[in-house]
C-alpha cells in the first residue's frame, strides 16, 4: 500500500546532466499524515506467546466478572418477586426487571466514555476503575431497602462498572491474533458463560442458606479478586498503541459500507439473547421445578454456551466470521421455535438448555472480529464502542417487554401468569428476534462476496 508522498530534501539532487535545485518543500496537511500513519505497515500480530494468552485469560477474566453476574441475574429476580425474605416483594416482576436489564444495558453504554481513559491513562485505568465499581455495587445492593437503591446500585452502577472493565479489553485478543482471533476472542468472552456456571450454584445457594444480601456480597467479593488478577496479567501490544484508534465517538466508521447494517444486527440479536437468559428461571419454576434444578438448568446452559463460543471462534477461522455468525444466530432462533416451545419438563428443558446454548453465544466471541474485518484494525477500538452502544437498550427493557407478553397472554387466554402457557409469545418473540437479526446479515456477507462457500 503506498504512503502519502512526503517534503523532498532542500539539497539539492544530481542528476545525469549536472546539478539542478530541488524543487520547494511541500507542505503535508495533518489529515494527510494520519492516513500515511493508518497506511504504514504493521508488524502482523504474533498470533500466540505468553503476552498473548495471558490477555486472552485476563479478557476471560473481565468477561467473567462483568457478564458472568449478569448471566444469573434470573435467580436473584425470582428471590426478589418470590421469597418471603425478600425487601422487594411488593416491587412488581415489570419493576425489578429494569434492575438486571440496566446491569446488563449500562454495561456496554460506556464504552465510548471509556475511551477517553483508555487515551489519556492507558488501558488498565478503565478496567480498574470498573472493577472498583462492580465490587462495591453489590455491596450496596446488598444493604439496600428501597427500589430506587436497588437500582441504582445493582442496577445503574454495577453496570457502568462492568462496561468500563469489559469493553476496552474485549478488543486486545485481536491485536495479539490474526489467523487465531476468532478462537482467542471466543475463549475470551467464554468467561461470561463459564461465570454463569459457576456463579448459579453460589448464589442459589447462598441465597438459600444465607439470604440475598450475603450472595450479593460474596459475588462482590469475587468480582474485585477476578479483576484484580485480570489487570496483573492484561497486556496491550505496543505496536497496536499506535495505530488501534480510542477515539469517543468516531462517526466516521458509520460512512464504511455495511458497517451500519451490521450494528441494527447487534441491536436486534441480542433482544433474542438476553431475554431467554432472563426468563429460563421463570419458566422453570412455572413448570414445578424446583430451586437447586433451576440453577441447574441455567447452569447447562451457560457452559454449553461457553463452548459454543469457542466453537464459533474456531470454526469462523476456518470459514469466516460473518458465514459463521450468520449461521448460528439462525439456529438459535430455530431451536427455541423446536424445543423451548414444546418443553414440559426438566428432561427437555435441559436439552433446550444444550441446543440453544451451543448456538447463542456466537456474537460474544465474533462481534469484535467482524467488526475488524469490516472496519479495520486501525478503527477498532472506536468501531466497538459503539457497535456495544446498540447492545445498551435490548437487556434494558427486554425484561419489561417480556413480562408485559407475559401478562398480555395470560389475560387474553385467561391462564395465570404462573403458568407456562403465559410464555408461549414470549418464546415466539425469543425465537424471531435472532433469526430476523441474522437474515439483515446476509447482504453484509454478500457485499464481501456473492459466491456461495467463500471464506466470509
Amino acid at each position: 500500500m503506498s504512503s502519502v508522498p512526503t517534503a523532498k530534501s532542500s539539497f539539492e539532487q544530481v542528476n545525469e546532466k549536472g546539478i539542478s535545485p530541488s524543487p520547494a518543500p511541500q507542505e503535508v496537511s495533518k489529515e494527510e499524515q494520519e492516513a500515511q500513519q493508518l497506511t504504514e505497515v504493521v508488524e502482523p500480530p504474533p498470533d500466540g506467546g505468553l503476552a498473548a494468552w495471558m490477555t486472552v485469560a485476563a479478557t476471560f477474566l473481565a468477561s467473567f466478572m462483568a457478564f458472568g453476574t449478569g448471566n444469573v441475574w434470573g435467580i436473584y429476580q425470582d428471590a426478589y418477586t418470590t421469597r418471603s425474605d425478600s425487601r422487594f416483594l411488593d416491587v412488581s416482576l415489570f419493576k425489578i426487571g429494569f434492575v438486571g436489564g440496566t446491569a446488563v444495558g449500562f454495561g456496554f453504554a460506556i464504552g465510548p466514555f471509556g475511551n477517553i481513559l483508555v487515551s489519556k491513562f492507558g488501558i488498565r485505568a478503565p478496567i480498574l476503575l470498573g472493577v472498583l465499581m462492580m465490587a462495591v455495587a453489590l455491596e450496596l445492593a446488598s444493604i439496600a431497602t428501597k427500589y430506587w437503591e436497588l437500582l441504582l446500585s445493582q442496577g445503574i452502577m454495577f453496570g457502568i462498572g462492568s462496561s468500563l472493565a469489559y469493553i476496552p479489553a474485549i478488543g486486545l485478543p485481536s491485536q495479539w491474533f490474526d489467523k487465531r482471533r476468532g478462537l482467542a476472542t471466543g475463549i475470551a468472552s467464554s468467561g461470561s458463560g463459564v461465570g454463569a456456571v459457576i456463579l448459579s450454584p453460589i448464589v442459589q445457594a447462598s441465597i438459600d442458606n444465607l439470604g440475598i444480601p450475603w450472595a450479593l456480597r460474596i459475588v462482590g467479593f469475587l468480582c474485585f479478586v477476578c479483576g484484580m488478577v485480570s489487570l496483573a496479567m492484561l497486556r496491550q501490544r505496543v505496536a497496536s498503541k499506535k495505530h488501534v484508534q480510542y477515539k469517543v465517538f468516531d462517526l466516521s466508521v458509520l460512512r464504511v459500507p455495511m458497517y451500519p447494517l451490521y450494528l441494527v444486527f447487534a441491536f436486534l440479536q441480542f433482544f433474542g439473547y438476553v431475554t431467554p437468559i432472563f426468563f429460563i428461571p421463570g419458566y422453570c419454576t412455572a413448570l414445578g421445578i424446583s430451586g437447586p434444578n433451576t440453577s441447574a438448568v441455567l447452569s447447562v446452559t451457560a457452559a454449553i454456551n461457553s463452548i459454543g463460543r469457542i466453537i464459533a471462534g474456531r470454526v469462523a477461522d476456518h470459514w469466516g466470521v460473518l458465514n459463521v455468525m450468520i449461521s448460528f444466530n439462525f439456529l438459535s432462533g430455530v431451536m427455541v421455535l423446536a424445543v423451548w416451545l414444546v418443553t414440559k419438563n426438566l428432561g427437555v428443558m435441559f436439552g433446550f438448555g444444550v441446543l440453544w446454548g451451543l448456538f447463542s453465544g456466537a456474537y460474544w466471541a465474533l462481534s469484535v472480529p467482524t467488526s475488524a474485518k469490516i472496519v479495520g484494525m486501525e478503527r477498532l477500538g472506536s468501531a466497538a464502542a459503539i457497535q456495544f452502544l446498540m447492545n445498551v437498550i435490548p437487556p434494558i427493557f427486554a425484561a419489561p417487554i417480556g413480562a408485559r407478553i407475559i401478562a398480555g397472554t395470560a389475560s387474553n387466554d385467561g391462564v395465570s401468569q404462573d403458568s407456562h402457557e403465559a410464555y408461549k409469545y414470549l418464546i415466539v418473540f425469543c425465537a424471531l428476534t435472532p433469526i430476523a437479526a441474522s437474515l439483515l446479515l446476509v447482504p453484509v456477507r454478500l457485499h464481501f462476496s456473492k459466491k456461495l462457500f467463500a471464506k466470509v
